[in-house]
């Protein structure tokens, strides 16, 4: 039983356990009255060094995060050892977003257009998510770049750690299969040169247009 919703979105269960509801951006995340809801633990994680088990809880049958993103009250963030299930929690922010569900009527959520440093930039130091086509990908030292402009010192860029290149590849974004595809990418955005934003789980770039045949 959830016993109560604590002050960072975290929630106390009946026996003491604090879950972090997985995928989910706590900063964003609206949740409803909630106490004394049956639920059972789904996908939980080990316990994070704050003692609370990032999970799903399933009220009435229904994924809790899913429900969230569904009705405009989160959006998805991709974190590691988070067991979550991304294409159908990505799939339901979508269809609020395109319906101005929730948060998605507010324009400080607007997915920012990547092809725009300067849209992109006000975003510094928080989670966002922007859009735009891939010009560019390739590689210098332990990075992979994705490059929405041809100026990677001032444009858009996202950054993939090299050695977690075989995950995207295998999740099917691969950054050199992305060049002139239109995608969605989500993380923090930080001012290196240009607007910059480290990734590490495949989860957080998706495919708007179809993949490469």
């Amino acid at each position: 039983m959830i016993a109560q919703a604590l002050p960072d979105k975290a929630l106390r269960l009946a026996d003491g356990r604090t879950i972090r509801l997985a995928g989910l951006d706590a900063e964003s995340l609206r949740l409803p009255p909630i106490e004394n809801e049956e639920a059972t633990l789904a996908g939980a994680g080990p316990a994070d060094r704050h003692g609370a088990v990032h999970a799903d809880l399933v009220v009435e049958g229904i994924s809790l995060s899913e429900r969230l993103a569904a009705e405009g009250n989160a959006r998805i963030r991709p974190r590691p050892g988070e067991q979550a299930c991304y294409a159908a929690l990505l799939a339901a922010e979508d269809a609020a977003r395109r319906a101005g569900l929730g948060l998605w009527a507010e324009p400080a959520y607007a997915v920012a257009d990547a092809s725009d440093p300067e849209a992109v930039a006000p975003h510094e130091g928080r989670f966002a998510i922007v859009s735009g086509r891939v010009v560019h990908a390739g590689a210098s030292g332990a990075t992979l770049w994705i490059d929405f402009g041809a100026v990677w010192s001032t444009d858009v860029t996202l950054a993939i750690p090299k050695r977690e290149g075989p995950r995207f590849v295998a999740s099917g974004v691969a950054p050199e299969t992305l060049v002139g595809q239109m995608i969605r990418a989500r993380g923090v955005v930080t001012a290196q040169g240009g607007p910059r934003i480290d990734i590490t789980e495949p989860a957080a770039i998706e495919r708007i247009d179809a993949p490469k045949q």
